[in-house]
């Protein structure tokens, strides 16, 4: 029997390496309850044809904290009274 050389365990380790990370990113899709089923499919066959950027786009995407792109909106009025205005009701 035949024992791996150096440049065997460098094709071995760039095997499992994607396999990995395509497995992680299969389980990380499914665990997410974000997701509908055909929609948890889908993702996984996008991981499965195209293997690390498949696995990095969907792990990106099931991500629990996103962060905004933009600031939150402000409440420009929350300061004024709303009892009080300019129209007079009492003829």
């Amino acid at each position: 029997m035949n024992t791996l050389t150096s440049t065997g365990w460098i094709l071995v380790a760039l095997a499992v390496v994607p396999l990995a990370l395509d497995a992680f990113a299969v389980r990380k899709v499914f665990a997410s309850s974000f997701y509908e089923p055909a929609q948890q499919w889908a993702q996984t066959a996008l991981i499965v044809l195209v293997p690390i950027f498949g696995a990095y786009l969907t792990w990106h995407l099931a991500r629990e904290h996103v962060l905004l792109f933009q600031s939150p909106p402000v409440d420009h009025v929350k300061d004024i009274d709303p009892t009080c205005g300019d129209i007079d009701y009492h003829g």
